[in-house]
């Protein structure tokens, strides 16, 4: 009895150490990291992971390999504090708005370093073709997100995220230099909105635009995403109702 109380107190313990790391490190790691950074056994670190995989806390990228917070962690202490763009109500009803009219997954999301983080999720009761959660972070260079949040940088500011992400080079299905970043930049400053093509997942991508202001001293982005084949047939509406989204917050 004494010794299953104790067990159950050190996987306790870990679990709190493990959800410090990622409060401490702000990006994805792999189980190989994560035994390295906390000196948990191998093992008993897979187990811990794969119990918070299925209550949903954690979130695994079975391509890359690596594993980062949900947003329901973020949740667990919500009532202390939030940093308010995931309840703004013109937020919430932009991302539901956009999901109701292109019966597609809307998304906002924010920036963290080299990340977009998605902090609030719509989508349709489907089969799910790729990890949306909130909490989730995807690349800043080739997410729809990530580039649309890009855009509100200056030169210099852009230069050194851009930088900085081509060194971590962590979950990159492809290169993406500062010269391509530009385009996409000048693309949605030119019409509105930037579309990634499989960015991130296969076959999958994303239409974003980013807000005109901060909200919270965050900028935010919209985004509408979903496999490419949808995307495209209805690319004319998901562009329309984007804009009128964005357009509320001038």
């Amino acid at each position: 009895m004494v010794g299953e109380t104790l067990k159950n107190v050190k996987s306790a313990v870990r679990a709190l150490q493990l959800l410090e790391l990622f409060d401490r490190v702000q990006m994805p790691l792999t189980l190989r990291e994560i035994v390295q950074l906390t000196g948990i056994p191998q093992s008993s670190a897979a187990v811990l992971l794969n119990t918070l995989v299925n209550l949903s806390y954690i979130a695994h990228d079975r391509r890359a390999h690596e594993y980062v917070p949900t947003a329901q962690v973020a949740h667990l202490g919500k009532w202390i504090g939030d940093d308010g763009v995931a309840s703004d109500p013109f937020v919430v009803r932009a991302v539901a708005g956009l999901n109701q009219a292109t019966g597609e997954t809307a998304v906002a999301a924010v920036r963290r370093g080299t990340y977009a983080r998605y902090v609030l999720v719509k989508q349709e009761k489907r089969p799910t073709v790729v990890p949306t959660l909130a909490g989730v972070l995807r690349p800043i260079c080739t997410s729809g997100t990530g580039l649309a949040l890009l855009s509100k940088l200056d030169e210099t500011e852009l230069k050194k995220v851009v930088h900085q992400a081509q060194r971590d080079r962590r979950g990159l299905v492809k290169k993406a230099s500062l010269k391509q970043v530009r385009q996409q930049i000048e693309h949605l400053l030119q019409y509105g909105f930037v579309a990634s093509r499989s960015g991130v997942f296969e076959g999958t991508g994303m239409v974003a635009a980013a807000l005109p202001t901060p909200i919270n001293g965050d900028f935010v982005a919209l985004a509408v995403g979903g496999p490419l084949s949808r995307l495209d047939a209805k690319m004319s509406t998901i562009v329309q109702h984007l804009r009128q989204s964005v357009g509320t917050f001038d």
